[in-house]
């Protein structure tokens, strides 16, 4: 086999100078690449999982904090519904109160106007009640010509007139 090999240009003892050669170098290489290389990937990946533990605690936190911003919003939403409905309950009170107070200014004015035209129409009643007796005195003393004293022609006709609006 020696023979075989060296026909070909092959030395054995290069071929095991060559493997022992290798050998060594691949010792040397991993005693001084694995150990830095090895170090190197196991603080890369470290670094990936605690980036990863980070981004989680972080999208945790994201949602505990959109969960509580929801949950203010609802009770500020809930607040804002309740303030809108004692608003609107105290609106219509209010109106109500104001129809109420509306509604007693127009009776208390048309009892008013309805005073003073009443205590008008007595006045103008009366009014017209004395024009009609003087009216009356000067026809029934033109009629009389002057043969009954006036005072009883006046009397007379405030006898009559007060039966008349009995």
């Amino acid at each position: 086999m020696g023979e075989n090999l060296s026909r070909l240009g092959i030395d054995l003892w290069s071929m095991a100078f060559y493997v022992v050669n290798i050998g060594l170098t691949m010792a040397i290489l991993i005693w001084i690449l694995y150990k830095p290389v090895n170090k190197f990937i196991d603080q890369r990946q470290r670094q990936i999982e605690d980036s990863i533990d980070e981004a989680k605690k972080l999208q945790e936190s994201f949602e505990e904090k959109l969960n509580l911003v929801q949950k203010d919003k609802e009770e500020t939403e809930a607040q804002l519904k309740a303030e809108l409905l004692n608003l609107q309950k105290f609106t219509d009170r209010k109106r109500a109160e104001l129809t109420a107070e509306m509604e007693q200014a127009r009776k208390e004015m048309i009892e008013k106007a309805t005073r003073e035209i009443d205590a008008r129409k007595t006045s103008i009643i009366k009014e017209a009640e004395k024009d009609v007796q003087i009216l009356m005195a000067k026809i029934i003393l033109d009629i009389v010509e002057n043969k009954v004293p006036e005072n009883i022609i006046q009397e007379s006709i405030e006898s009559s007139w007060s039966k008349l609006n009995k």
